[in-house]
């Protein structure tokens, strides 16, 4: 009979803000990714996400995010200031590119918005509607469900 893994408080907070990084529950594959990167179920880390079972402590998780924050305005950091000297090496848009990627995951982090969503050239009922679905799927993902009203696994 195996003996089952134990996780610490600072591990299951890691991987909580690993999660929001890769964009679960919103990116396809995220957490499968993580899943696989940290070497715990997919199910397991899911139900730390959603604080259905022995969910990290809150402060630990903040702790880990402001932790996760500077490591990621740093490299932001250090990938601009390397752009003029490296542009023999690497091309710009390749350090470009990795300023855009860490960008996105300091906004995701930080619970910005990743993208901007046009709605012009929508009558107003149909940018209410649009609003609505928005705001229900807002509620869903912070209730742990999906949209449908189906719990997220």
């Amino acid at each position: 009979m195996t003996k089952r893994r134990q996780y610490d408080d600072k591990f299951r907070a890691s991987v909580v803000v690993m999660l929001e990084a890769a964009g679960y529950p919103d990116r396809k594959g995220a957490l499968t990714a993580v899943a696989a990167k940290v070497g715990a179920p997919a199910m397991t880390i899911s139900r730390w996400f959603n604080a259905r079972n022995n969910p990290a402590p809150n402060d630990v998780v903040t702790e880990k995010r402001l932790e996760l924050k500077d490591m990621l305005r740093a490299e932001i950091d250090g990938a601009l200031a390397a752009m003029p000297g490296q542009r023999i090496e690497a091309t710009y848009r390749d350090l470009g590119t990795v300023a855009a990627i860490l960008i996105d995951k300091l906004q995701l982090i930080e619970g910005k918005a990743t993208e901007r969503v046009e709605l012009s050239g929508l009558s107003d009922d149909e940018r209410a509607e649009r609003a609505a679905r928005l705001l229900n799927a807002a509620r869903a993902r912070r209730d742990g469900r999906a949209a449908d009203g189906e719990f997220i696994h």
